[in-house]
């Protein structure tokens, strides 16, 4: 982190194409000062679906990335004092850890992404974000906004390659070390999505309970573990934290799980098919998907939906799932609404009463 002696000046100007920084200072204070900027990246929302690509792209420029601590009370506290009342809950855990920065980088990266799909888009909150967070706290270190929208702006390929120059004059007047930052940023996004997300071949694999694709389920006995689909978006499954540390319980509860953001993205784009109506929320999309698979597929003993209060994309699809669920009633589904009153005691007590009715069928069902 640069210190006093080697300030780095604020910007005095916004650029309308990426947001407020000025792109020479930069570059020639890191040869100056022999001193890497400081880049912060709040550790909320998006960055579980884009942090191998953002962070290697950052560190190949020369810059150093600095990650909000992982959500704690303090970060909670914080967010709720600071964003707005209307906020779902995962977007006031955003703010706890961009003001977690504030004093700690010379630079936030916070994206106005919106959509890589040509008609569906994420929440509509992503692309306001930086702008509301600037408007609301001019205190905060210049902000780092590109923005992309397929769905809505047209962008493409072309759109990423001036994202990617404007953002790398910033740190580095050479070309070639953008390009090459670029190029490492994408191919290790790349790999991290071959990992996260399951092959048909891998999610059948599961099925027939070949392999695991999450930690194996922690058995006191040689009982069969149940197989549960813990179904939500992965900054909030992912967010021991946020989400109560629900996938460690149920892995501790003897669970085979797997998650929504595992599904092989053929299986959700066959379910969509079948909707009479276009899902125009991409991560929605994810979410129904899976549970429509699984209550199709029924090679599962149960599904868990985590739903964000006061998230209007999650209330639209918490409906759905509940009707899907009512029409077709073979595997039990158990619908969580999380927000910072949610309590670890009554979480754990719902997900007992689950797993004993979930138990209690299966029983019947082998005796039958």
């Amino acid at each position: 982190m640069l210190t006093s002696e080697t300030e780095i000046p604020k910007a005095k100007e916004s650029d309308p194409k990426i947001g407020n920084f000025t792109k020479s200072t930069p570059a020639s204070k890191i040869q100056r000062g022999k001193l890497k900027i400081t880049v912060g990246i709040p550790r909320a929302l998006l960055f579980y679906k884009f942090y191998s690509l953002w962070t290697t792209f950052f560190e190949e420029l020369g810059a150093q990335v600095i990650l909000s601590p992982k959500t704690n009370k303090k970060i909670k506290t914080t967010g709720i004092s600071c964003a707005p009342d209307e906020d779902c809950y995962s977007t006031k855990l955003y703010y706890g850890h961009t003001m977690a920065l504030k004093d700690k980088v010379d630079y936030i990266f916070i994206p106005r992404f919106q959509s890589e799909h040509k008609t569906n888009i994420g929440c509509p909150k992503f692309i306001g974000l930086a702008e509301a967070m600037r408007s609301m706290h001019p205190d905060l270190p210049p902000i780092i906004m590109p923005t992309y929208s397929k769905a809505k702006l047209g962008h493409g390929k072309w759109r990423i390659v001036q994202i990617v120059f404007s953002i790398g004059r910033m740190f580095t007047k050479n070309p070639f070390k953008i390009i090459r930052a670029a190029i490492r940023a994408f191919r290790s996004h790349k790999l991290w999505k071959q990992k996260k997300i399951l092959s048909p071949k891998e999610l059948a694999d599961w099925k027939q309970d070949k392999i695991f694709v999450n930690h194996p389920p922690d058995l006191k006995d040689n009982s069969i573990p149940l197989k549960i689909a813990l179904v939500g978006h992965s900054y909030m499954i992912n967010d021991p934290y946020a989400s109560l540390n629900i996938k460690q319980q149920l892995i501790d509860a003897g669970v085979n799980l797997i998650t929504s953001e595992q599904m092989p993205r053929e299986i959700i784009e066959e379910q969509m098919e079948k909707l009479d109506f276009n899902m125009y929320f991409d991560y929605e999309r994810e979410l129904l998907g899976t549970v429509m698979h699984f209550l199709e597929d029924r090679s599962i003993d149960g599904i868990i939906h985590i739903i964000i209060f006061s998230c209007g994309p999650d209330s639209i699809v918490g409906e759905m799932v509940s009707q899907f669920s009512k029409r077709n009633p073979i595997i039990p589904v158990l619908q969580l609404t999380f927000d910072e009153l949610t309590g670890e005691t009554g979480l754990r007590t719902r997900l007992e009463a689950f797993m004993d009715m979930v138990n209690r069928k299966k029983k019947r069902k082998r005796s039958a």
